[in-house]
């Protein structure tokens, strides 16, 4: 019966190592995507970024299934559990303290993508009014002179 416990135990383990090599993987994906997203965010490409975004939200979705398989183990001691080789949790801290590093670069990266494209905002934005005060103030000359020559409230010299 404690050998079968144990066995249970390791094989719980096993599944650790396998949600973070899965969590990797995944984080990978979004590292390559986002790399992605800044180069589309440059160029413009705003039809491009939506379906990017949309493959991001599935890849998003599953890290969070993912972290939801990985949430019962969040507050075991590495230390008390029974692993099948000191190699093997070697290899369990490595893929988590990668894991973690990636998270950290992702958050950069999406933040300055965050405000690469507000700026691109805000420069349409200022171009946008830039449009409609010159169509603003092009309307007021025809309000001024509709008939293209004078608005009636000056005097002619042609006689």
């Amino acid at each position: 019966m404690l050998s079968e416990t144990r066995a249970e135990q390791v094989g719980d383990t096993e599944r650790l190592i396998a949600l973070l090599e899965s969590k990797l993987s995944l984080l990978m994906a979004l590292r390559d995507l986002a790399l992605h997203q800044a180069e589309v965010v440059a160029g413009h490409e705003l039809s491009e970024l939506m379906t990017l975004l949309s493959r991001k939200q599935l890849l998003m979705d599953r890290l969070a299934a993912i972290q939801d398989a990985l949430s019962p183990y969040a507050h075991d001691d590495p230390e008390t559990r029974p692993w099948v080789s000191p190699e093997r949790r070697r290899m369990g801290q490595r893929i988590k303290g990668q894991c973690d590093e990636l998270l950290q670069e992702l958050l950069v990266m999406e933040t300055r993508s965050i405000d690469n494209m507000t700026l691109q905002r805000d420069v349409v934005a200022s171009q946008l009014q830039q449009v409609t005060d010159a169509l603003r103030l092009s309307r007021a000359y025809v309000d001024v002179q509709p008939d293209g020559l004078n608005d009636g409230n000056t005097v002619s010299f042609s006689g």
